[in-house]
């Protein structure tokens, strides 16, 4: 077997484990990565964290059996989250797919491809935590990187199946992340992106407390002066005074922090099983506005949650007015049957599920407009991800927009070619500021040689997603 097309769905997490994967199979000598029509192997990464994200992996291995099916000599693993949470089902339903693995057996798929009878399913590791010295390929381009700082999650939100499927809190060591960060930069990486399901709660299961600000200072310490240093997945909570001085200090963290909220009514909030205090969490953030100049805050909320009432949705509507975020993400509710939520009522009709989402993104809509039009004639960092071929044209990022899911600068800059630049300073003329972005997309990615065919919504060969 010598060919492999590899796609993966879901969150940065999920890439940093595709990465992994595809760095053990390459060292065991599958050395061409092609389209999953022409491809010996096809391997599936994928999310379950809600009902779009598992419907999303069904119908990706549905069309993955398709090719199968006219292609009998392929092979189809199937790794990830969605696997990890519905183990046994799988292979009654799917039984073309030739190995199911858990989201702490992917590190041994290069062993896992090998075998020609046994078990087709694995989920039988301990808790898995990659470091410095794992086989790992990078599948983005070649400015930016995630390093993945921990894993699991030490919260227990009532609708959330992260635990469940992810495991306990484990974070890797101060010393493991600074390595892998010298790393990346020695590849070239100029955006070093730290990412885990609550960055906050770094060290928390080593130390019994929160390390995230020794370890944001020692990488301010130990990097070069031009590198971007990008935060995701800060809880609430987690925030304090030694963390809010370190931000203010750094010159390498993006004035850019993503706070997942879920919502801002107190009785909806200890429904979830969330920090309820929303009069605290306003102070907090008011404090990091206040410390730190020109910042942009990104949240998400969870929209239609049981026992959401007019009055609590008006509450969240009059609060982002109130409390403008630069970026916002949504969620429509929706039931998972092994979350505690699932037994929690009244249950919000779909119907007025989608009528209140559409309400909260259309406020955040003109919201958004509004801060836009406040950046023009700004100065801003950008950082080019794209130089558009054959055009003096190039497509970037300023430090407030994360990879995939925030906006764009389009930047003229006087010569061609298709290297990213980093352009320290740029003013933002009218017609140049970022689209807004109104939800988080489903990633998903096919790798191509080392390069990536197919992100966001983007089709790639005559394979296409099943959300086009």
């Amino acid at each position: 077997m010598k060919t492999i097309s590899f796609i993966t769905l879901g969150c940065d997490k999920n890439l940093v484990d595709s990465e992994i994967a595809l760095g053990k199979l390459l060292k065991r000598g599958i050395n061409c990565v092609t389209s999953p029509e022409e491809a010996q192997l096809i391997v599936l990464n994928t999310c379950a964290f809600i009902q779009s994200a598992c419907q999303e992996a069904e119908e990706w291995i549905d069309r993955i059996i398709t090719l199968k099916r006219k292609d009998p000599g392929k092979r189809i693993a199937v790794m990830g989250c969605y696997p990890q949470r519905f183990q046994a089902q799988c292979e009654i339903r799917y039984p073309e797919v030739d190995f199911w693995i858990g989201v702490n057996d992917f590190p041994t798929i290069d062993q896992i491809i090998e075998k020609k009878e046994g078990p087709r399913s694995f989920f039988q590791s301990n808790w898995y935590l990659y470091n410095e010295e794992t086989e790992r390929v990078l599948s983005t381009p070649s400015h930016y990187g995630y390093i993945k700082i921990a894993d699991g999650c030490l919260h227990r939100c009532s609708y959330c199946l992260i635990p469940i499927i992810r495991g306990p809190l484990r974070s890797r060591s101060i010393d493991s992340i600074q390595k892998e960060a010298k790393n990346l930069v020695q590849m070239g990486v100029r955006e070093i992106i730290l990412v885990a399901q609550d960055i906050g709660s770094y060290g928390q299961d080593q130390f019994q407390k929160r390390m995230l600000p020794k370890l944001l200072w020692r990488l301010e310490k130990t990097l070069p002066a031009s590198i971007w240093i990008r935060l995701l997945y800060l809880s609430p909570e987690s925030i304090d005074e030694e963390l809010i001085d370190v931000l203010a200090r750094s010159t390498k963290i993006c004035h850019s922090l993503d706070i997942p909220l879920q919502h801002v009514d107190p009785d909806i909030l200890r429904r979830m099983n969330r920090f309820s205090h929303i009069d605290l969490i306003t102070e907090k953030l008011q404090m990091i506005r206040k410390t730190i100049p020109n910042l942009f805050l990104r949240t998400t909320f969870l929209v239609g949650f049981p026992g959401e009432t007019e009055a609590s949705f008006e509450r969240l509507q009059s609060y982002i007015t109130q409390y403008p975020f630069e970026r916002m993400g949504a969620f429509p509710y929706s039931d998972q049957p092994d979350a505690p939520s699932f037994y929690l009522t009244p249950k919000v009709p779909d119907d007025r599920i989608r009528e209140r989402f559409n309400s909260l993104m259309e406020t955040q809509h003109r919201i958004m407009l509004r801060f836009h039009g406040s950046l023009v004639g700004r100065i801003l960092p950008v950082i080019i991800d794209q130089v558009l071929p054959g055009s003096k044209t190039s497509q970037g990022r300023t430090y407030g927009d994360a990879p995939d899911v925030d906006g764009t600068v389009m930047v003229r800059t006087g010569r061609q070619g298709t290297m990213p630049i980093f352009y320290p300073a740029i003013s933002l003329a009218r017609g140049t500021s970022p689209k807004p972005s109104f939800s988080f997309p489903i990633l998903r990615r096919i790798s191509t040689g080392l390069s990536i065919l197919y992100w966001g919504m983007r089709k790639s060969g005559s394979l296409s997603s099943p959300a086009d």
